[in-house]
């Protein structure tokens, strides 16, 4: 009986692992306009390198039971003139600058969540990745371009 219990403990565990399967993504950018416009939202791996645009990734998935934990690992090309982050302490950059890692709780809405950031002045062009990891498994890994238009 006790080892039983084991079993059944160890499948409860799994279940949150289990509901964390991918079955689709999407990165998006997000365009200002001019005030009291709608800004110009499209799926794009393909980023203008001017402030105030935002990029976002989207992940779905095949079911969800609350909110979910994943870790966001966001690297540039190079080090940005500056972070701009708040002091609340759910972001941390590494040592060489070049990363922020981001723990996050992410409510699902319809299976999807989503998470991003925004260009600032001082943001280098280049390739840029995330990284969005279940504990030690990877969930998906997004690449996209910030460039000068």
């Amino acid at each position: 009986m006790k080892r039983l219990l084991s079993v059944l403990s160890l499948l409860a565990l799994a279940q949150p692992a289990l509901a964390q399967t991918v079955v689709d993504s999407d990165f998006t950018i997000s365009v200002p306009t001019s005030p009291g416009r709608e800004d110009v939202v499209e799926s794009t791996t393909l980023v203008p390198l001017l402030a105030g645009t935002c990029y976002n990734w989207h992940l779905r998935f095949a079911k969800t039971k609350g909110n979910v934990a994943i870790t966001e690992i966001y690297t540039l090309p190079a080090v940005p003139e500056n972070w701009d982050l708040s002091e609340d302490g759910t972001i941390v950059v590494s040592d060489d600058q070049r990363s922020a890692i981001s723990t996050l709780s992410l409510t699902p809405e319809d299976g999807w969540i989503t998470s991003g950031w925004c260009v600032s002045d001082g943001d280098p062009d280049g390739t840029y990745t995330f990284k969005i990891m279940s504990g030690e498994r990877v969930l998906h890994f997004f690449e996209f371009e910030l460039q000068a238009m």
